[in-house]
């Protein structure tokens, strides 16, 4: 294109080069005129200063024979091809004669201050050739000093060149006639080449650029006629078929990208160098690269081999993998890596191949995590239901085996079976129930506004506080309610009597706290509301908080057998029941001092 640029100027150079050797030629044709005019001039007035030489002489001689009248008639009859004037001025008196019939314009000029100074500069002699703006002609002075009869006198003569003015202005009108053809025609020459040859040739070039350039569908000039005519056309045909090809390399490319996207798999091109040049969505996240680089049609398959877009560092995970695959052309095999706490278990394949002589590795990596999680979760839920359930299948199955062997006969025997299947049933009964509802609000999306129905904050924990009050006096517990603020809440009041039921259950049943507390109080200028309840029992430690709310989960180590009591259930169905209404649970403890459980709801939940 660059070429094509420098060779479309020479289009330009040409009437340039042909107006330039014009004016060069105009040029030196004036430098010429003027040496003609310095030349002449000189000649003229070497001419004069011979010519008035000899007039000076006869002056002189006149003047001191006193034959002023003779000198008269010489002045007087003096005449040349161009008009002039003599004058003949004595020192101390003034003019003494001069020309008669000499145009009035020359006596003025003798008496013009710049001519009158020009002449008192001349000591002796002097012939001064000057060009007259307000005559219009070129003018020769002449100023002569000579003694005559004991006096000295000056002879003061001035002169029009009419004849070489008309030659030099005839001259210089034909110069600038020459001047304003060759101007002219080296414009029109320009103008040809501009209109007919470079004007299309710039459009065509225009077009080939925007094409260049990656704009297909900008429009190709193509003149009526010409050579031209038939390079653009040929350029238009090559341009539509480029398009199509184009479009349907573009497809082909969103396609593969759409589908490489959409993968659940990680996928990455490694170089050998260990440069990732190509990356799918998934690969991007799982190992905290940027967004896929996006490629226009054509580039897709070649930038993952000539890492054309930006490149980074094979993960460091990978790279043992890759070299097993650089060893023995495949690899397969699990991999484990920790990232921000959290622990990663993939699946990794990768293959060796080569292009245009480098070699590449497709790596394809699937996460197992969520896989080996579930796993995990089924196996420590079948684990924790069957530990759960053994207990009170246990006590019910001896209760059976009881009465089977004739404890029925005996009133003491009956009575204990008979008590062992209700307590040990009742408690089957709330496992079973508890973990309904525990799997149900695991399952459950967040409820929309319209599902809650309003009710009184104050009436929900005195509700709670009158059902457990039983159990507290039981445990020999004091359950106050400290504070309540007067509010109406949306939600679930029976999921929320639930949770508020269950954090003070667990309370009464794993604090060894001598007194509970409960209240409910606004916050965030009114917007929320915080059940709280706290204990002053023996407290969680701190590698324990964060983990209670997960189900089946229970602290170790506590002091007696009663605190050991439950299921690990209670705590994951409060934390279930403030996420389905956009709130938190959280719980502030130490040691020794206690713990408090907070519920925190917005008054509006979904706002």
């Amino acid at each position: 294109m660059s070429l094509l640029k420098r060779k479309d100027l020479i289009f330009l150079f040409v009437p340039g080069i042909i107006g330039g050797i014009v004016i060069l030629s105009i040029w030196l044709l004036d430098i010429q005129l003027l040496n003609f005019q310095d030349a002449y001039f000189r000649e003229v007035a070497e001419e004069t200063r011979r010519n008035n030489f000899f007039l000076v002489q006869a002056f002189q001689d006149l003047l001191e024979a006193r034959e002023l009248d003779k000198m008269h008639r010489i002045i007087n009859g003096f005449r040349g091809p161009d008009p002039m004037i003599v004058r003949i001025v004595a020192q101390g008196r003034g003019p003494v004669m001069e020309t008669e019939s000499a145009p009035g314009d020359l006596a003025r000029r003798l008496r013009d201050p710049e001519i009158r100074e020009i002449f008192r500069e001349n000591r002796d002699e002097e012939v001064t050739v000057t060009y007259d703006r307000t005559l219009k002609t070129f003018m020769i002075y002449h100023a002569v000093r000579f003694p005559a009869g004991g006096r000295n006198y000056a002879l003061l003569m001035a002169a029009k060149c009419n004849s070489m003015t008309l030659l030099m202005r005839q001259t210089q009108n034909g110069i600038l006639i020459l001047t304003v053809l060759g101007v002219v025609s080296s414009l029109a020459l320009a103008v040809y080449f501009a209109f007919w040859v470079r004007s299309p040739l710039n459009r065509l070039f225009a077009s080939i650029s925007q094409i260049a350039a990656g704009e297909l569908d900008f429009p190709v000039f193509v003149p009526r006629r010409g050579l031209i005519r038939e390079i653009a056309l040929c350029l238009k045909t090559l341009t539509e078929q480029l398009k199509k090809q184009i479009v349907s390399l573009r497809d082909g490319a969103n396609e593969r990208e759409t589908i490489l996207n959409s993968l659940t798999e990680a996928v990455l091109v490694v170089d050998a160098s260990g440069r990732v040049g190509r990356w799918n969505r998934t690969a991007g996240e799982l190992f905290l690269l940027t967004a896929v680089p996006e490629t226009t049609a054509g580039e897709e398959t070649e930038s993952a081999a000539s890492g054309q877009t930006e490149e980074y560092e094979c993960p460091a995970e990978l790279r043992s993998c890759v070299q097993c695959a650089r060893e023995s052309g495949s690899y397969s095999g699990e991999l484990k890596f920790i990232r921000d706490e959290r622990e990663y278990q993939l699946l990794v394949h990768v293959v060796s191949f080569h292009r245009e002589g480098r070699q590449f590795f497709l790596i394809s990596a699937t996460d197992l995590s969520e896989i080996r999680k579930l796993e995990n979760d089924r196996r420590e839920f079948i684990a924790a239901i069957s530990h759960e359930m053994k207990t009170p299948l246990t006590g019910i199955v001896g209760a059976v085996d009881a009465i089977n062997n004739g404890a029925l006969e005996n009133a003491e025997y009956k009575e204990r079976c008979i008590e062992t299947l209700n307590s040990q049933s009742e408690r089957l009964h709330l496992l079973l129930v508890n973990f309904l509802t525990l799997s149900a609000l695991e399952n459950m999306p967040r409820a929309g506004e319209n599902t809650f129905l309003p009710f009184s904050a104050r009436s929900l924990v005195r509700s709670s506080v009158e059902l457990c009050r039983s159990a507290a006096e039981a445990a020999e517990i004091e359950l106050v309610l400290t504070h309540c603020d007067s509010c109406e809440i949306q939600g679930d009041e029976l999921l929320l009597q639930q949770a508020l039921n269950n954090l003070i259950e667990n309370a009464i049943h794993h604090s060894g706290t001598c007194r509970i507390e409960v209240s409910a109080n606004l916050r965030s200028s009114g917007a929320e509301l915080d059940f709280c309840v706290r204990d002053y029992g023996c407290g969680i430690a701190p590698e324990h908080q964060a983990r209670i709310f997960k189900r089946f989960y229970r602290v170790p180590g506590g002091r007696n057998r009663r605190q050991q009591q439950g299921n690990g259930i209670g705590l994951a169905i409060v934390k279930h029941v403030a996420l389905y209404h956009y709130g938190t649970v959280s719980v502030f403890s130490r040691p020794g001092e206690g713990a408090e459980f907070h519920i925190v709801l917005p008054l509006r939940p979904g706002h």
